[in-house]
């Protein structure tokens, strides 16, 4: 077998070669990692935003609350589905919801943002059970009064006591809550009946939860109402609703690796142009090395090698910028669509991330460097000593 430190020399002299070459798999690794750490980001937001004690309700047809509307009287035949829990009033237990994009000023930046507003009871923190206030209090009944999520407060650098507009008046911040980093902290919560009327929306809701006892209790709750004929809606549970909403992130996935396998063809013609060019160099070493008794196939596997740690150098300074979005924060659309809810989420690297960059890079090396191994291998000892 040919020694390593034969082939680490040869990356040591052509150092400046073999790092731009090294360069190419570290822009498509730096891209494939940050890509997938956005999917990865945005999924991990709607797999934590769903209970699956809990049903969500909206009008037939709608895939998002935004386009859903639903006049009191079929909500509360909804609530009224066997299967859905009780309070200690044997009231059952449920949040009937008015959410809304509304166009607002950002007084810190000046600049029009979609503020996503959602008016509830202050039964709605029973309901989703993993909203919990951190800071204040819970907005007071028929006040104009507001709680915000942890991502809202954070990007518009909002404090308790503070005013933001909303429709045409101030509304008081008295609370800030966490949800375990789903999409309600990317929402400002405040009283239905006011943010009802300063929309003009009484009596309307887009959306209903109900709340069950456990996931399977849920699911049975879900055929009932699909299957009653005197009410036409739609429900499912809030996984299932917040992985529909996420689903446009496949898409970003499948182009997310198309980019970079257009990428990954300049890495793999760079490392071919690299490794023919060192061949020409080292005709005569690796004759030498055939007529040292060197097989073909040791030929074949050291030039092979070469190109492979090329590219595990690559994958390794890839690794390190990639790594750096780790925990960055950023605000997406769960849909391609106007009406689309945005979130807040982190960029997220796990280990499975840098494992299949450090494949896709180490597989890009062997296909770069495989032909000019074998014009490696082919080289006839007597004809290049001459």
């Amino acid at each position: 077998m040919i020694p390593i430190s034969y082939n680490y020399r040869n990356l040591v002299v052509r150092w400046k070669t073999t790092l731009i070459t090294a360069s190419g798999f570290m822009l498509v690794v730096t891209a494939l990692i940050v890509m997938l750490a956005f999917v990865n980001g945005v999924q991990s937001v709607c797999a934590q935003s769903g209970q699956p004690e809990n049903v969500i309700v909206l009008k037939e047809g709608t895939t998002d609350e935004v386009l859903s509307e639903m006049g009191e009287r079929l909500v509360r035949r909804i609530e009224l589905t066997p299967g859905v829990s009780r309070d200690e009033n044997d009231r059952p237990l449920s949040s009937c919801e008015l959410f809304m994009a509304v166009n607002q000023r950002n007084e810190t930046t000046q600049a029009y943002e979609t503020l996503q507003v959602r008016g509830v009871l202050p039964q709605a923190v029973r309901v989703h059970s993993h909203v919990r206030i951190t800071q204040g209090r819970m907005f007071r009944r028929n006040a104009r009064e507001v709680v915000l999520g942890a991502a809202v407060a954070r990007k518009r650098q909002l404090a308790l006591d503070q005013e933001i507009p909303i429709g045409e008046s101030n509304w008081k911040v008295v609370g800030i809550f966490e949800a375990r980093g789903s999409v309600f902290e990317s929402e400002v919560w405040g009283d239905l009946d006011q943010l009802a009327g300063e929309f003009h929306r009484r009596n309307v809701y887009t959306s209903v939860v109900l709340r069950c006892p456990d996931p399977a209790a849920a699911a049975d709750v879900v055929r009932d109402i699909d299957g009653r004929k005197d009410i036409r809606v739609e429900a499912q549970t809030e996984p299932d609703y917040f992985k529909k909403q996420g689903q446009h992130n496949e898409m970003i996935r499948r182009g997310a690796l198309g980019i970079t396998a257009f990428m990954a063809v300049g890495a793999v013609f760079g490392v071919a142009n690299t490794m023919f060019a060192a061949i020409g160099e080292r005709v005569k070493d690796i004759a030498v090395m055939r007529l040292l008794g060197f097989s073909r196939l040791e030929i074949l596997a050291s030039f092979l090698f070469e190109a492979m740690f090329t590219s595990v150098i690559g994958a390794a300074l890839g690794s390190l910028l990639g790594y750096g979005v780790n925990g960055l924060t950023l605000s997406t659309a769960l849909a391609q669509s106007a009406t689309a809810k945005s979130v807040a989420f982190a960029f997220q690297v796990d280990a499975s991330i840098i494992v299949a960059a450090w494949l896709f890079a180490i597989v890009m090396g062997i296909v770069g460097g495989l032909l000019p191994a074998m014009s490696a291998m082919s080289v006839r000892p007597l004809d290049a000593m001459q």
